[in-house]
């Protein structure tokens, strides 16, 4: 199962951005949740760009 909703949602929590204060918010935190979704498709082989060892990037192939 793909956790990404949930490490997204986290991390705007984190930040404390949502649609409703986005307006209001500190560009450095808008800047850093952009980082994190950008690492975050890249890590799950969406993007180009580094992908971390131990990232399930692809799902696994079925069968042995």
């Amino acid at each position: 199962m793909d956790d990404l909703p949930e490490v997204l949602t986290r991390e705007a929590r984190r930040l404390n951005l949502n649609p409703l204060t986005l307006e209001r918010a500190d560009p450095e935190d808008v800047l850093a949740f952009a980082s994190r979704v950008l690492e975050e498709l890249a890590a799950r082989g969406l993007l180009p760009g580094a992908q971390q060892i131990g990232c399930h990037a692809r799902p696994r192939p079925a069968g042995n």
